[in-house]
């Protein structure tokens, strides 16, 4: 009986472990970006890489432990566009590595940097 119940408790924690966050193969935009812009926030679902695009396209990867997020640097293409586009993508971007947790409000993610600001994130369909 206890090896029957030693195995039944590793099955829950296996299972427990292998829960995949609810952002991941899923695609987001910002909401209330700065100048309106549109932002784009993306998950792969088969590794932990992370991108989207402003004016620009960038990517990287990310680390997930719990509730806890920590995105790594970010690639950019280096295209040009107007100067509000181009603040509001700097900032997106200098924002990243700030982001130290996430939570899933319905099917939106919410962003939560290192000193609380939160960035919401409206799901869409992927383009």
């Amino acid at each position: 009986m206890k090896k029957l119940l030693s195995v039944f408790a590793l099955v829950l924690l296996m299972c427990g472990c292998s829960e995949k966050a609810g952002f991941i193969g899923k695609n987001y935009q910002l909401q209330n970006a700065q100048n309106g812009v549109k932002v784009t926030l993306a998950f792969a679902a088969d590794e932990p890489r992370y991108f989207g695009a402003v004016v620009n396209r960038y990517f990287g990867t990310y680390e997930l432990n719990g509730s806890k997020i920590k995105f790594g640097p970010a690639g950019v293409t280096m295209m040009m566009g107007p100067e509000k586009e181009m603040e509001a993508e700097q900032n997106f971007l200098g924002i990243l590595p700030h982001i130290v947790s996430y939570k899933m409000v319905g099917s939106s993610l919410v962003l939560i940097t290192d000193n609380g600001q939160e960035l919401g994130f409206k799901e869409i369909p992927a383009e």
